[in-house]
Protein backbone atom coordinates (compact mmCIF):
# COMPACT_ATOMS: atom_id res chain seq x y z
CA UNK A 1 0.00 0.00 0.00
CA UNK A 2 2.75 2.56 0.58
CA UNK A 3 4.93 1.64 -2.44
CA UNK A 4 1.16 2.41 -3.86
CA UNK A 5 0.32 5.74 -2.64
CA UNK A 6 4.73 6.81 -2.90
CA UNK A 7 4.07 6.00 -6.54
CA UNK A 8 0.96 8.39 -7.07
CA UNK A 9 2.20 10.94 -5.03
CA UNK A 10 6.09 10.97 -7.19
CA UNK A 11 3.16 10.83 -10.59
CA UNK A 12 1.68 13.62 -9.53
CA UNK A 13 4.67 15.83 -8.63
CA UNK A 14 6.81 15.15 -11.49
CA UNK A 15 4.25 14.67 -14.45
CA UNK A 16 5.81 11.56 -15.42
CA UNK A 17 3.69 7.91 -15.92
CA UNK A 18 5.22 5.93 -12.71
CA UNK A 19 3.34 2.67 -14.01
CA UNK A 20 1.94 0.84 -11.06
CA UNK A 21 2.59 -3.55 -10.96
CA UNK A 22 -0.21 -4.92 -12.22
CA UNK A 23 -1.86 -8.72 -11.45
CA UNK A 24 0.17 -11.99 -13.18
CA UNK A 25 -3.35 -11.97 -14.72
CA UNK A 26 -3.18 -8.51 -16.91
CA UNK A 27 0.76 -8.74 -17.54
CA UNK A 28 0.00 -12.37 -19.44
CA UNK A 29 -2.08 -10.24 -21.61
CA UNK A 30 0.64 -7.77 -22.82
CA UNK A 31 2.26 -8.27 -26.14
CA UNK A 32 5.81 -9.03 -25.48
CA UNK A 33 6.61 -5.62 -27.20
CA UNK A 34 4.57 -3.74 -24.68
CA UNK A 35 5.67 -5.56 -21.87
CA UNK A 36 9.16 -4.82 -22.36
CA UNK A 37 8.63 -0.88 -23.48
CA UNK A 38 6.86 -1.37 -19.93
CA UNK A 39 9.92 -2.32 -18.45
CA UNK A 40 12.34 -0.18 -19.79
CA UNK A 41 9.50 3.07 -18.82
CA UNK A 42 9.43 1.76 -15.73
CA UNK A 43 13.19 1.11 -15.34
CA UNK A 44 14.26 4.56 -16.28
CA UNK A 45 11.45 5.88 -13.54
CA UNK A 46 13.46 3.60 -10.91
CA UNK A 47 17.25 3.89 -12.14
CA UNK A 48 16.38 8.01 -11.90
CA UNK A 49 14.61 7.42 -8.36
CA UNK A 50 17.04 5.25 -7.19
CA UNK A 51 20.79 5.04 -9.15
CA UNK A 52 22.49 2.72 -11.03
CA UNK A 53 23.81 0.73 -8.43
CA UNK A 54 20.38 -0.54 -7.33
CA UNK A 55 19.71 -3.94 -7.78
CA UNK A 56 17.97 -5.99 -10.80
CA UNK A 57 16.03 -8.05 -7.82
CA UNK A 58 14.77 -4.70 -5.96
CA UNK A 59 14.27 -3.45 -9.59
CA UNK A 60 11.72 -6.07 -10.18
CA UNK A 61 10.51 -6.08 -6.55
CA UNK A 62 9.23 -2.70 -7.41
CA UNK A 63 7.44 -3.39 -11.12
CA UNK A 64 5.67 -6.38 -9.56
CA UNK A 65 7.49 -9.01 -11.97
CA UNK A 66 10.19 -11.73 -11.01
CA UNK A 67 14.24 -11.06 -11.59
CA UNK A 68 13.89 -14.40 -14.28
CA UNK A 69 10.94 -12.66 -15.84
CA UNK A 70 13.54 -9.03 -16.34
CA UNK A 71 16.12 -11.09 -17.21
CA UNK A 72 14.02 -12.47 -20.16
CA UNK A 73 13.97 -9.70 -21.78
CA UNK A 74 17.30 -8.22 -20.88
CA UNK A 75 20.38 -10.53 -20.78
CA UNK A 76 22.07 -8.61 -18.71
CA UNK A 77 21.85 -5.33 -15.93
CA UNK A 78 23.80 -3.32 -18.50
CA UNK A 79 21.49 -4.27 -21.91
CA UNK A 80 18.70 -2.77 -19.63
CA UNK A 81 20.18 0.52 -19.04
CA UNK A 82 21.39 0.73 -22.74
CA UNK A 83 17.42 0.44 -23.66
CA UNK A 84 16.76 2.95 -21.15
CA UNK A 85 19.29 5.53 -22.64
CA UNK A 86 17.98 4.80 -26.03
CA UNK A 87 14.06 5.64 -25.04
CA UNK A 88 14.94 8.23 -22.88
CA UNK A 89 17.25 10.17 -24.96
CA UNK A 90 16.99 9.71 -28.68
CA UNK A 91 15.06 11.86 -30.74
CA UNK A 92 15.02 14.29 -27.63
CA UNK A 93 15.27 17.23 -30.08
CA UNK A 94 12.90 18.53 -31.82
CA UNK A 95 13.70 19.86 -35.62
CA UNK A 96 11.17 22.78 -35.27
CA UNK A 97 13.78 24.03 -32.41
CA UNK A 98 16.10 24.24 -35.46
CA UNK A 99 13.91 26.69 -37.13
CA UNK A 100 13.31 28.49 -34.77
CA UNK A 101 16.72 29.42 -33.68
CA UNK A 102 17.48 30.12 -37.03
CA UNK A 103 14.48 32.30 -37.98
CA UNK A 104 16.03 36.09 -38.21
CA UNK A 105 11.85 37.48 -38.14
CA UNK A 106 11.33 36.93 -34.85
CA UNK A 107 13.68 39.33 -32.45
CA UNK A 108 16.72 37.91 -30.78
CA UNK A 109 14.29 38.19 -27.46
CA UNK A 110 11.12 36.39 -29.15
CA UNK A 111 13.31 33.68 -30.47
CA UNK A 112 15.06 32.89 -27.45
CA UNK A 113 12.19 32.83 -25.11
CA UNK A 114 10.21 30.54 -27.65
CA UNK A 115 13.07 27.97 -27.71
CA UNK A 116 14.35 27.89 -24.49
CA UNK A 117 10.36 27.50 -23.54
CA UNK A 118 9.91 24.57 -25.95
CA UNK A 119 13.49 23.09 -24.43
CA UNK A 120 12.74 23.29 -20.96
CA UNK A 121 9.23 21.72 -21.39
CA UNK A 122 11.37 18.40 -22.92
CA UNK A 123 13.12 18.39 -19.87
CA UNK A 124 11.55 16.00 -17.16
CA UNK A 125 12.33 14.59 -13.46
CA UNK A 126 13.59 11.37 -15.00
CA UNK A 127 15.55 12.64 -18.20
CA UNK A 128 17.20 15.18 -16.09
CA UNK A 129 18.08 12.73 -12.87
CA UNK A 130 19.46 9.56 -15.34
CA UNK A 131 21.14 12.18 -17.03
CA UNK A 132 23.10 13.28 -13.39
CA UNK A 133 23.02 9.86 -12.02
CA UNK A 134 25.05 8.91 -15.44
CA UNK A 135 27.51 11.59 -15.43
CA UNK A 136 28.11 11.24 -11.74
CA UNK A 137 28.57 7.29 -11.55
CA UNK A 138 30.95 8.14 -14.61
CA UNK A 139 29.10 6.47 -17.67
CA UNK A 140 29.69 7.73 -20.77
CA UNK A 141 27.00 8.64 -23.10
CA UNK A 142 27.53 7.03 -26.84
CA UNK A 143 27.39 9.82 -29.43
CA UNK A 144 23.47 8.57 -30.62
CA UNK A 145 22.42 9.41 -27.11
CA UNK A 146 22.61 13.20 -26.84
CA UNK A 147 22.89 15.87 -29.24
CA UNK A 148 25.72 18.38 -29.35
CA UNK A 149 24.95 21.24 -27.49
CA UNK A 150 27.50 23.48 -29.19
CA UNK A 151 26.31 22.54 -32.67
CA UNK A 152 22.62 22.47 -31.49
CA UNK A 153 22.35 25.66 -29.11
CA UNK A 154 25.34 27.35 -28.50
CA UNK A 155 26.85 28.33 -31.78
CA UNK A 156 22.85 29.37 -32.87
CA UNK A 157 22.32 31.10 -30.05
CA UNK A 158 25.67 33.47 -30.41
CA UNK A 159 24.98 33.46 -35.02
CA UNK A 160 21.37 35.33 -33.80
CA UNK A 161 23.14 37.92 -31.28
CA UNK A 162 25.65 38.75 -34.12
CA UNK A 163 23.28 38.97 -36.88
CA UNK A 164 21.31 41.56 -34.46
CA UNK A 165 24.25 43.11 -33.94
CA UNK A 166 25.43 43.58 -37.74
CA UNK A 167 28.71 41.42 -36.90
CA UNK A 168 30.79 38.94 -39.42
CA UNK A 169 28.97 35.07 -39.44
CA UNK A 170 31.16 32.34 -38.63
CA UNK A 171 32.39 31.76 -42.20
CA UNK A 172 34.34 35.09 -41.54
CA UNK A 173 35.28 34.69 -38.18
CA UNK A 174 34.41 31.34 -36.39
CA UNK A 175 33.54 31.13 -32.99
CA UNK A 176 35.05 31.67 -30.16
CA UNK A 177 35.45 30.94 -26.58
CA UNK A 178 34.19 34.04 -25.19
CA UNK A 179 31.25 33.83 -27.34
CA UNK A 180 30.47 30.40 -26.52
CA UNK A 181 30.50 30.70 -22.70
CA UNK A 182 27.73 34.07 -23.10
CA UNK A 183 25.94 31.59 -24.36
CA UNK A 184 26.36 28.82 -21.76
CA UNK A 185 25.82 31.37 -19.00
CA UNK A 186 22.20 31.44 -20.53
CA UNK A 187 22.15 27.74 -21.21
CA UNK A 188 23.31 27.05 -17.38
CA UNK A 189 20.93 29.50 -15.82
CA UNK A 190 17.72 28.34 -17.71
CA UNK A 191 18.33 24.52 -17.16
CA UNK A 192 19.41 25.31 -13.72
CA UNK A 193 15.70 25.46 -13.09
CA UNK A 194 15.14 22.31 -13.70
CA UNK A 195 17.91 21.17 -11.35
CA UNK A 196 16.45 23.29 -8.55
CA UNK A 197 12.71 21.62 -9.66
CA UNK A 198 14.10 17.77 -10.02
CA UNK A 199 17.82 17.63 -8.15
CA UNK A 200 16.62 19.79 -4.83
CA UNK A 201 13.26 19.63 -4.89
CA UNK A 202 13.16 23.53 -4.28
CA UNK A 203 9.36 25.24 -4.98
CA UNK A 204 9.24 27.37 -7.99
CA UNK A 205 7.25 30.36 -9.35
CA UNK A 206 4.09 28.52 -11.21
CA UNK A 207 4.94 30.17 -14.80
CA UNK A 208 8.36 28.83 -16.25
CA UNK A 209 7.57 30.84 -19.22
CA UNK A 210 7.65 33.86 -16.90
CA UNK A 211 10.75 32.64 -15.50
CA UNK A 212 12.12 32.12 -19.00
CA UNK A 213 11.23 35.16 -20.18
CA UNK A 214 13.36 36.94 -16.83
CA UNK A 215 16.39 35.20 -17.62
CA UNK A 216 16.51 36.08 -21.93
CA UNK A 217 15.51 39.29 -20.80
CA UNK A 218 18.00 39.82 -18.50
CA UNK A 219 20.97 38.17 -20.14
CA UNK A 220 20.11 39.87 -23.76
CA UNK A 221 21.28 43.54 -22.73
CA UNK A 222 24.75 42.44 -21.20
CA UNK A 223 25.59 39.98 -23.83
CA UNK A 224 24.73 41.97 -26.75
CA UNK A 225 27.11 45.06 -24.89
CA UNK A 226 29.72 42.13 -24.22
CA UNK A 227 29.55 40.47 -27.39
CA UNK A 228 29.95 43.99 -29.60
CA UNK A 229 32.99 44.75 -27.36
CA UNK A 230 34.49 41.20 -27.91
CA UNK A 231 34.79 42.57 -31.42
CA UNK A 232 35.82 45.62 -31.08
CA UNK A 233 38.86 45.06 -28.97
CA UNK A 234 39.13 41.07 -29.75
CA UNK A 235 40.27 38.67 -26.79
CA UNK A 236 43.39 37.01 -26.91
CA UNK A 237 41.16 33.43 -28.20
CA UNK A 238 39.73 35.41 -31.42
CA UNK A 239 41.31 33.87 -34.61
CA UNK A 240 43.16 36.67 -36.43
CA UNK A 241 41.37 37.90 -39.62
CA UNK A 242 43.60 37.57 -42.74
CA UNK A 243 45.10 40.35 -44.30
CA UNK A 244 42.91 41.25 -47.61
CA UNK A 245 45.16 44.40 -48.33
CA UNK A 246 44.03 47.51 -50.04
Amino acid sequence: MFSLLLRLLREAKYGYPMTLPSSPEKRKRLPRGARKMRIVRDAAAYFAANGFAASTRDLARDMGITQALLYRYFPSKDDLIDHVFQTVFIDRWKPEWDVILADRTRSSEERLILFYCGFLGNVSYVTLRLFMRAALDGMKFPDRYTFSLNDRILEPVVAGLRDALGLPGFDKIPLFDDERELAVMLHGSIVFTRIRKFIYDTPLPDDPEAIVALQVKTFLPGALHQLEQLHVAPSPDMPSLPDEGT
